[in-house]
């Protein structure tokens, strides 16, 4: 892996060997320094990201879930891809930390937000809130008591503050300039994903696909078909489980795809036999926590299942089929996708 092939990455004297090796095997160019001055480095131009145990308050910044790496390590670098980059190495090479089984790999659809608003920042507050209300969350105004230790209040997914990037127990942050000022996003421990969503649409307001938290949560995949793509009306049923899409994906040509007469409408994909002649079919990727999997087949009704399907690559993954004797309703294979088959009027 390369991922980092070529990048300055500057490494406090204080940050562990296996990170250290990690960051090494992936191409970086390490710039050792000693712990205090490592944060500096990005920002005086003798580095691109920086890794360390004590970060400033000035910097983009992520700081993960305490436990989520084997040490608290916090990433600086000059804007959040980087970051992410860097942070994804790190998790990847953490092989062993245990993540809990039922941990969210997205922000919901409609999160609530809760900003700590500053009155020496008015204009970064502003330009929080719309940012937050225009990617369809709800704001909330919060205060925190600064006698007690920060938590996220119920009924919040994240709270927004002047930026604190130093590692707090129980909590994740990522760190980002909003109109000149530093500000940062605190989530619940191994909300990783949550506050990488929360933090990128208060910036570019594109979120990442893959976000540093899926190299280290062991997801699992479930491959979809019909009302639960994205933008579809079952859409939330995965979402509201913390699922993240992950991208398009095609099945190798040998499925049939029906529609069934349920409410909504839903396709019904199983496998022709070897002699007969099979389509090509579109459907989207969704990454999810073993547990959240487990609650979904839970609820999912009759003739739906889940189990292995070939798709274009060679590959088999789990995805949405239907009981074969049920699926009875008119084939629609020839449209290649449920959503063409319901733009062009072939679904009830």
């Amino acid at each position: 892996m390369t991922m980092l092939a070529g990048i300055r990455i500057a490494v406090a004297d204080s940050v562990d060997e296996v990170s250290l090796a990690a960051l090494r095997a992936a191409g970086a160019v390490i710039v050792a320094t000693a712990a205090p001055k490592t944060g500096c480095a990005v920002a005086d131009g003798e580095a691109d990201i920086a890794v360390t145990t004590r970060a400033p308050a000035s910097a983009v910044c992520i700081t993960p879930t305490a436990a989520a790496l084997r040490a608290p390590v916090s990433v600086l670098a000059s804007d959040l891809a980087l970051a992410n980059l860097a942070m994804t190495v790190l998790a990847a090479h953490a092989s062993g930390v245990p993540w809990p089984v039922d941990v969210r790999l997205a922000t919901p659809a409609d999160p609530v937000v809760g900003v700590v608003a500053d009155p020496g920042s008015p204009g970064a507050f502003d330009k929080v809130t719309t940012a937050l209300t225009a990617a369809g969350a709800r704001v909330l105004a919060v205060e925190i008591d600064g006698s007690v230790p920060l938590n996220i209040p119920d009924g919040l997914d994240a709270i927004i503050t002047l930026a604190c990037p130093t590692v707090i127990d129980d909590l994740c942050g990522v760190t980002v300039s909003v109109g000149g000022s530093a500000v940062t996003v605190r989530a619940r421990a191994f909300d990783d994903a949550v506050a990488m969503d929360v933090a990128a649409s208060i910036t570019d307001g594109q979120a990442a696909q893959d976000v540093w938290p899926l190299a280290a949560a062991n997801p699992v995949e479930l491959v979809v078909f019909g009302a639960h793509l994205r933008g579809g009306p079952l859409a939330h049923q995965l979402t509201d489980l913390g699922s993240r899409w992950v991208g398009e994906i095609t099945t190798a040509p040998r499925y049939r795809m029906t529609a069934l007469a349920t409410v909504p409408a839903k396709p019904a994909v199983t496998r022709v036999p070897d002699t007969a002649p099979g389509a090509a079919l579109y459907g989207h990727r969704w990454l999810m926590s073993a547990a959240a999997l487990g609650r979904f087949l839970a609820a999912l009704p009759a003739p739906m299942q889940l189990g292995k399907v070939e798709f274009d690559d060679g590959t088999w993954r789990t995805a949405f089929g239907c009981d074969g004797a049920a699926a009875t309703g008119r084939d629609i294979s020839g449209y290649g996708s449920w959503p063409a088959a319901v733009a062009a009027g072939a679904v009830d």
